[in-house]
């Protein structure tokens, strides 16, 4: 059986006690990694990007919290499967229903999908940090990559980039531990193709993204977003804000902005999303 080098890191993270877990979805399963004990955090990452850079707020909330480090179909541990929205929906639904009401960190297109799931089933969902989310207005007249070697080696590329600045969190001695966990999400042609083949699923469901939100009724629960702005285009920007402010209207939400850090906001600013999941871990 090969290494699951995931489980290794997040194991010693935090000291031993971290478990492999798992869920029949006929015929294929959905694993994930948990540890600690206390009210439930599920943590979701954005597309492209393996679970395991959320290592830093892991190891700070395993203390307090029953944490779950959830890999999406086709990611990491999980078995992989032709990629849709209602797939994605359906299985974070399958988990929460196993693991029991809680509390969601979604990043980026994670972020999105925790709100879809809120949506669906309010009774799964206890609060939500959502870091920096995506949000289908920003993806309007976008073109998907090229399906081509050239884009296949760029996403190997950032890969590794994104593993070196998860690794740089977490104490120098267990930085190669989480190195090679981050490097196991890109190491078989399925994982790889389930990179490639995520944001062009998402951009064929732009138009159901929008009718989704329009028909969607907010829980009272406590939600807070995070916006960073660290190294986003200028022009960009305002737009962002004034898009996530609405989005906390409509959900009664706290809105952040968070110019000390960039896009992944749970690798440059780990103490502030854990003081996030204390917030509305109430």
């Amino acid at each position: 059986m090969a290494a699951d080098r995931a489980l290794e890191a997040f194991d010693a993270l935090v000291g031993g006690g971290a478990a492999r877990r798992e869920l029949d979805r006929g015929g294929r399963t959905l694993r994930w990694i948990e540890a600690g004990g206390g009210p439930t955090v599920v943590l979701e990452a954005g597309a492209m990007s393996p679970v395991v850079a959320y290592a830093a707020v892991f190891e700070a909330l395993v203390p307090d919290y029953r944490v779950i480090a959830y890999d999406r179909a086709g990611y990491g541990a999980s078995d992989p499967a032709p990629l849709s929205l209602d797939l994605q929906v359906d299985d974070l639904i399958a988990v929460l229903e196993v693991v029991g009401p809680s509390v969601v960190v979604g990043h980026s297109w994670g972020g999105l999908l925790a709100q879809l799931v809120t949506w669906s089933r309010p009774d799964l969902v206890t609060g939500l940090v959502l870091l920096d989310p995506s949000h289908e207005t920003f993806w309007y007249d976008t073109e998907p990559p090229p399906a081509d070697d050239a884009h296949r080696q760029d996403v190997l590329d950032s890969a590794r980039e994104l593993a070196q600045d998860i690794a740089r969190g977490v104490d120098p001695g267990l930085r190669q531990l989480v190195t090679d966990a981050c490097l196991s999400y890109v190491e078989t042609d399925e994982q790889l193709s389930t990179h490639l083949d995520e944001l062009p699923m998402i951009l064929d469901h732009v138009d159901d993204l929008a009718g989704r939100r329009a028909r969607a009724v907010w829980p009272e629960i406590p939600v807070v977003l995070l916006t960073a702005t660290k190294g986003r285009p200028a022009e960009f920007t305002p737009l962002v804000i004034a898009v996530q402010d609405q989005l906390a209207t409509e959900c009664d939400g706290r809105h952040q902005v968070v110019p000390d850090s960039g896009h992944y906001l749970h690798i440059d600013r780990p103490d502030l999303v854990v003081a996030c999941v204390e917030e509305v871990a109430v």
